[in-house]
């Protein structure tokens, strides 16, 4: 022993010591580290926030994202052939490839359904009784047309091409992906369009389908 130090007892109690030194450094890292600066336990990290829900119907046709047109099928081959029936369109038994055509280019039917019945009640008022159109596109360059928009041989090729142009010029080529970015480009009121009421139409006749049991 020198000067009452006695080493056996102390190497007894040296991890008792050093348990409090660990503690009393904790203590101070904690006490005098940046208020402003999150501390994290090691064993844990931050949690990223949940996203707020969004839309209105969630199931087996896929989440509904608000007014996008960009997503899963929020309506049924049939449900649209049922629809289309109903306006006694001559469009009628087009549902199937309506459908398969908005999985291929990524965009839900409904809106093409939506844009159709809008534009011409399905087929069945203006020019698209004769050019068989269900956007009502302007002619451009490579296209037959009359009075000024595009004619297609079939209506399979007039449904194909709404979805080309809405894909790879309006969402691909411009980024635009909502029904309020799309329709004052597609339908501009400078040419005699009501916007805000195709805009209303559109989104009621959605919500109508998808309140109906996801479009079934």
């Amino acid at each position: 022993m020198l000067y009452g130090f006695d080493d056996y007892n102390f190497t007894r109690r040296r991890p008792l010591v050093l348990l409090v030194v660990a503690v009393a450094a904790v203590w101070a890292v904690l006490h005098f580290r940046n208020p402003d600066a999150p501390f994290f336990s090691p064993w844990s990290a931050p949690a990223k926030a949940a996203a707020p829900a969004t839309g209105l119907l969630s199931g087996s046709f896929g989440a509904v994202s608000g007014d996008s047109i960009i997503g899963p099928p929020t309506i049924s081959a049939s449900k649209i052939d049922s629809v289309l029936a109903s306006y006694n369109s001559p469009a009628t038994g087009t549902g199937q490839v309506m459908y398969d055509l908005g999985v291929k280019y990524g965009i839900d039917p409904a809106f093409c359904l939506a844009f159709f019945i809008h534009e011409s009640t399905a087929g069945t008022a203006g020019v698209a009784t004769v050019t068989k159109s269900v956007g009502n596109i302007r002619v451009t360059p490579g296209y037959d047309s009359y009075q000024g928009y595009r004619r297609y041989p079939t209506w399979e090729a007039g449904i194909e091409d709404w979805y080309k142009l809405i894909r790879e010029l309006y969402i691909d080529g411009w980024q635009l992906t909502t029904i309020e970015q799309i329709l004052p480009v597609y339908a501009p009121p400078a040419d005699n369009n009501d916007t805000e009421h195709y805009i209303g139409t559109v989104r009621t006749l959605i919500n109508t389908w998808r309140a109906q049991g996801q479009g079934q």
